[in-house]
């Protein structure tokens, strides 16, 4: 297999390991052997078993060979270069499989490190998961400057912790201290933010990344080290003591677990874990560290959380390729040169997405005011990208050139897209998009954000109506995962599958649904916030609502959130969604009773809640409202007040109930559709799966049920026809 006249040739290449599919070795005369990752089974290269096999072989024929001095690590996958485990071998592992393959990964990683010669990880591209463990094995990485570039050990989103070493390698080269936000929380790393920390030697432009490699082995082979061309970043001196000093080290970890509680409610077995397995390793031969790595793994391939963010993750990597988009080139049109209609919080968001992915993009707004404040946003927020050395000066320059402010449509004809994002006034945007489709080429992509007016009535009198589609992004666009793109009647393959392309291109998760009132996440949260409403002129308590909610696993409660939205935008879409939808979608009659003080007091009902932190409290001109309402007799309260599960109730079944009509009326094409739009677009419980999937868990017909029970009184919590046909299929 191996040519053992390399002296007799220096100057030919000899291929290494020539019945290998995924690790493809080539040495040189100079004895630099250049191995190419490249699995061709999939896209991106992700760590199979078969693969660790076939790298244990490499190395063993590594070693048997003197001709090798040095090995350079490098992707055959232009834009990535591990992005992990292959987690598509988790679906089936059970949890004593899942400890044997972390600990065969982390004994061939530590071959790796203990090679007899210099190696490098050349990295381009996503360095995650175990492809940064791999990486962290090597005695050298560079990386380059590529924003596609990131490293991180993302484990703790799919309900894991790194498990070849990670937790072992990653303190020791940045210290405990920069690790933990790593491991904890899964935060990623460019590469200039990597050398900062010293979790690689050094970052070079692209170009330069195939040729740096050889370069740092002659320099090692000179001098027998590398160390007087890289300068280790130095850490804190706090940093060092809290490291070195035991009661201070304990009081980090403390920190951190108190934190990580905070932030989980404890619902998530994977961070304490990991923490767990820092405490267990850190310091300590690096044997027991791995041993509590495996531990671990074995423990969370157990359990429900852990299959929960698998499923999860499954979902948004079938959302790449749905079925209802055709991803033939004659269908999809690149987004090159795009225009955003609108300069407010959300216009000038998306319009600074499109441009930090490379798209020239017209930002237009008939105020010249709203316009230089929409800039000024997007540039406040490229300076804090480039204080947190997210981006590099040259990156920030160029994302602000390829960002056109103008008040007129000057050069419109020219873009693919077309995205308004103006104020929620049907007339005005019909009347905005009859201006576009005069300024615009017939092929040009017509995208609405509307949030709650139907994209076909928008529509109304557009030449090529075909080409219309709404884009509905969620707000902040910048960090928001979810994007509805939705259909009508009318919208053509192409125009569907030219803004799919956008999303992806924008690293969005997109979910497509077809044209109705509210789409598919305002429908199936309306009367999710509309009960909460009702259970003010219940409860005792009024936070009861939101702990009862947060408890549930929600991000925050339906109160923070109508506050969040803001009252008068959630009294407006109450009354759309009662006039799309009718008796069920009533709204609560606190609602017309914070208007009328409002309309007398406008500073005083503008929020459900006031102050801040565990000081938050109702809005005293809520109380009043409650007091009306109840003084009225417009709600009479059926029995006492709710207790916490059914508050809980009341409030999750709403949003099944609701989800359970949009399959019927095929909104949607699947209920996974379903729970990855709620997770994405609303941060509703992942560690549940979404509301679909708890309904499964929970019971369809114990759902049905608690439902019944709720209804006596309140008709609109009655369980419809379609749950029950949904609940008889699953029971069959």
């Amino acid at each position: 297999m191996l040519n053992q006249m390399m002296a007799a040739t220096p100057n030919a290449k000899v291929e290494f390991l020539t019945d290998a599919v995924m690790w493809h070795g080539e040495l040189n005369a100079e004895g630099w052997l250049r191995v190419r990752i490249d699995r061709r089974d999939k896209s991106a290269n992700a760590l199979s078993q078969a693969m660790l096999v076939e790298l244990e072989r490499l190395l063993a024929e590594i070693k048997r060979n003197p001709a090798v001095r040095g090995v350079i690590f490098f992707s055959g996958k232009p834009g990535s270069f591990i992005v992990g485990a292959d987690v598509t071998e988790m679906k089936s592992l059970t949890s004593s499989r899942a400890a044997e393959l972390s600990q065969f990964g982390q004994r061939v990683f530590e071959q790796v490190e203990t090679m007899h010669v210099p190696t490098v990880a050349l990295i381009s591209g996503a360095c995650l998961g175990g492809g940064l463990e791999f990486a962290m094995s090597c005695r050298y990485r560079i990386a380059d400057d590529h924003v596609k570039t990131l490293l991180g050990l993302p484990e703790v989103k799919l309900g894991l912790i790194p498990g070849w070493g990670g937790t072992v390698r990653l303190p020791r080269l940045i210290g405990l201290i920069e690790s933990l936000p790593m491991i904890l929380t899964g935060r990623t790393l460019n590469g200039r933010q990597a050398r900062s920390k010293g979790l690689v030697h050094d970052v070079v432009p692209i170009e330069a990344l195939p040729f740096v490699g050889e370069e740092l082995l002659r320099t090692v082979a000179k001098f027998g080290t590398a160390r007087a061309i890289f300068k280790r970043p130095k850490r804190s001196w706090l940093s060092r003591l809290m490291e070195s000093f035991p009661p201070l080290r304990s009081f980090a970890f403390g920190r951190a677990e108190k934190e990580t509680l905070k932030q989980t409610k404890g619902r998530y077995p994977a961070p304490l874990a990991a923490l767990e397995t820092l405490r267990a390793g850190f310091r300590q031969p690096p044997s027991i560290g791995f041993a509590a790595e495996s531990a671990a793994i074995k423990r969370l391939a157990e359990s429900p959380v852990t299959h929960e963010c698998l499923r999860l993750f499954f979902l948004q990597e079938e959302a790449k390729k749905p079925a209802s988009i055709d991803s033939s080139s004659s269908q999809q049109t690149p987004t090159r040169d795009a225009a955003v209609i609108g300069a407010g919080a959300m216009g000038s968001g998306i319009a600074l997405l499109m441009a930090q992915k490379g798209i020239w993009t017209r930002l237009k707004d008939i105020n010249p005011e709203f316009l230089s404040k929409g800039l000024a946003t997007a540039r406040k927020q490229i300076q804090a990208d480039l204080k947190r050395k997210k981006i590099t000066a040259i990156q920030a320059t160029d994302t602000l050139d390829r960002l056109r402010p103008t008040t007129d449509h000057s050069g419109f004809n020219q873009t693919d897209i077309v995205i308004e994002a103006i104020v929620e006034e049907l007339a005005i945007k019909q009347s905005v998009f009859r201006e576009l489709a005069k300024s615009t080429s017939p092929t040009t992509v017509l995208a609405t954000n509307t949030s709650s007016l139907l994209v076909k009535e928008i529509a109304a009198g557009v030449p090529h109506p075909e080409r219309v589609v709404g884009l509905h992004f969620f707000n902040p666009p910048l960090q928001m995962p979810l994007v509805e793109i939705v259909r009508t009647e009318q919208t053509s393959s192409a125009a569907l599958a030219t803004a799919f392309s956008l999303t992806q291109r924008l690293g969005k998760t997109a979910v497509i649904v077809r044209d109705c009132p509210g789409f598919l996440v305002n429908r199936l949260l309306a009367p999710y916030m509309n009960e909460a409403g009702y259970l003010l002129l219940e409860v005792d308590d009024p936070l009861e609502i939101d702990r009862a909610a947060v408890e549930f696993g929600m991000p925050m409660g339906p109160l923070e959130l109508t506050d969040l939205v803001g009252l008068e935008v959630a009294q407006h879409v109450a009354a759309n969604m009662h006039a799309a939808y009718g008796e069920r979608m009533t709204p609560a009659p606190l609602w017309a009773a914070l208007k009328e003080i409002a309309s007398s007091e406008p500073h005083a009902a503008k929020t459900l809640l006031v102050g801040k932190g565990s000081r938050k409290k109702l809005n005293p001109a809520v109380r009043r409202a409650i007091a009306k309402v109840r003084q009225s007799g417009l709600y009479s309260v059926p029995g006492g007040t709710p207790a916490q599960d059914d508050i809980t109730q009341r409030l999750i079944h709403s949003i099944i109930n609701e989800a359970a009509r949009c399959l019927d009326e095929k909104i949607v094409d699947k209920p996974e559709d379903i729970d990855l739009a709620m997770v994405f677009g609303t941060g509703f419980a992942p560690f549940r799966g979404g509301p679909m999937r708890f309904a499964e868990t929970t019971g369809w017909n114990q759902v049905i049920s608690d439902l019944e029970r709720h209804a006596a009184g309140r008709p609109r919590l009655a369980p419809s026809a379609a749950l029950r046909i949904l609940a008889q299929g699953h029971h069959n």
